[in-house]
């Protein structure tokens, strides 16, 4: 637990010589091996090795160990200007790149991101640092909403109390948006995206459903519009000096997203918190 992690180094391995006590960093939990077929065209995250590596015991706690595998491919330095709380950012943020990667968009282009927790509001802050066209962000809690706006959101839709199609719809000339992010684990989301992409768009799945639900739709839909469907799950570190420096140029601002932190000892309050998913986004856990 805690895979989202900075800090400063404490200890080195013998054979460690990138690093030495003092060091500011910020770690990824997996790593892949670099070398393999997958890992060579960017897809660490299906490396044999990936899930088998991880910080030991966490980032809920007051010391890592991290394996030999992550001190040479997922450990950054941290520039001077970027904060711990800045700095535990890289995991997400890279993830996000690496999805927006998998997806052939260009300036200009429309954008609806669904859901607009922290992983959500990332997406929106990277797609105003790209300048995308318009960017549509959804969700059914007003406080997200609200800081959708706050983030950089052209539009901000709750679906309970707007017809999401027919606001698309009003706002593109009939045409649909040109990329769709789904960040909401849910199939039925999954399956009512389907009606919001443009000819030629993208969709991009973000977010692993728990519902053991599935979307239905007539291969056609795909064929006629030249649909592309692109998953993207984790990263890999092609992407974590990308979000750093986008972090350190004042491209985006990650301080936007928090709005907590706890110490360590209050682990159990802020998890409760962060499942309550109402008036919060980004929680830091300071040991």
């Amino acid at each position: 637990l805690g895979h989202e992690v900075s800090g400063k180094v404490v200890e080195c391995g013998k054979k460690v010589t990138t690093f030495q006590p003092g060091d500011r960093v910020a770690l990824a939990h997996h790593a892949g091996c670099r070398v393999c077929k997958l890992c060579q065209e960017g897809h660490d995250s299906l490396c044999d090795q990936y899930l088998k590596t991880n910080l030991d015991p966490g980032g809920f706690s007051t010391h890592v160990r991290v394996p030999r595998e992550n001190v040479e491919n997922t450990t950054l330095r941290l520039a001077d200007s970027i904060s711990f709380d800045e700095g535990a950012f890289m995991e997400p943020l890279s993830c996000c790149l690496r999805g927006l990667n998998r997806v052939a968009m260009h300036p200009g282009d429309s954008v609806l991101v669904i859901g607009s927790g922290p992983i959500g509001l990332i997406f929106v802050q990277l797609l105003k640092a790209y300048n995308s066209g318009d960017i549509f962000s959804t969700d059914l809690v007003e406080y997200r909403l609200q800081k959708a706006k706050e983030n950089g959101a052209s539009y901000a839709i709750n679906p309970k109390k707007e017809a999401l199609k027919e606001f698309i719809m009003a706002k593109t000339d009939n045409h649909g948006v040109h990329c769709i992010i789904n960040t909401v684990g849910i199939s039925s989301v999954y399956q009512q995206g389907l009606e919001l992409i443009s000819k030629g768009g993208h969709y991009l799945f973000f977010a692993e459903t728990y519902d053991q639900g599935k979307i239905y739709f007539n291969p056609n839909l795909i064929y006629s519009k030249e649909l592309d469907f692109v998953g993207s799950y984790s990263s890999s570190p092609d992407y974590y000096q990308i979000g750093l420096d986008l972090i350190e140029n004042k491209q985006i601002d990650m301080k936007k997203l928090i709005t907590h932190h706890f110490k360590l000892e209050e682990i159990n309050k802020a998890i409760n918190l962060a499942h309550e998913a109402k008036e919060s986004l980004k929680l830091i856990i300071n040991p």
